[in-house]
């Protein structure tokens, strides 16, 4: 048997007895709907499936969806800190007067501007303004003294560094709205 001569029929029929017969399935063609693209035009479609050609409002949506991914990514190294996991616990182990500082500053200014005729109520309402303000700072001052015992003592040697205006903050959120949520219930021993 040659490389490029024709078989012969007598091989033909041995391999046919030795071997099932498999009846062949007919290919599916698609018949041809119109021209063969140019080859400008079909670069042209293929830049199109890679990078479809988006409205305003979906390029927009896309991007700020990145973002969101992004941001939440970001937030998520940040926070694994062991410093910053701590201090979240430590905020949250117990009730700051700094969770309901903003609805009493709104009563306040409120209370102030109603009263704002009576100089001697808008004294008064000036004086517990800054007696709520203060009494934050040593509710602040506190948190940050048992924030740094127990860092010094579970991981000496840690940088403190933001890790105070990052407590400051959380303490000044509803606890409701602190991102991320609370770990710890209140009176939870840490």
């Amino acid at each position: 048997m040659g490389l490029f001569s024709k078989k012969d029929d007598s091989a033909k029929k041995d391999a046919g007895q030795s071997a099932p017969v498999v009846p062949e399935v007919p290919t599916a063609h698609r018949k041809k709907v119109g021209p063969t693209p140019t080859r400008k035009e079909a670069e042209a479609a293929r830049r199109a499936r890679v990078n479809p050609s988006l409205t305003k409002k979906e390029r927009r949506r896309r991007d700020a969806d990145a973002d969101r991914r992004a941001r939440q990514e970001e937030m998520r190294k940040r926070d694994s800190d062991v410093g910053r996991t701590l201090m979240r616990d430590v905020v949250d182990s117990r009730f700051r007067l700094g969770e309901v500082v903003m609805p009493l500053l709104l009563v306040t200014l409120a209370t102030s501007l109603l009263v704002g005729k009576n100089p001697q109520l808008a004294n008064y309402v000036m004086a517990a303004f800054y007696l709520i303000v203060l009494a934050v700072l040593v509710d602040i001052t506190f948190m940050w003294r048992r924030f740094t015992k127990l860092l010094d003592e579970r991981h000496p040697g840690h940088p403190k560094r933001g890790l105070f205006m990052y407590g400051m903050n959380r303490c000044l959120q509803i606890r409701r709205w602190r991102i991320p949520a609370p770990r710890v219930n209140r009176g939870d021993k840490i």
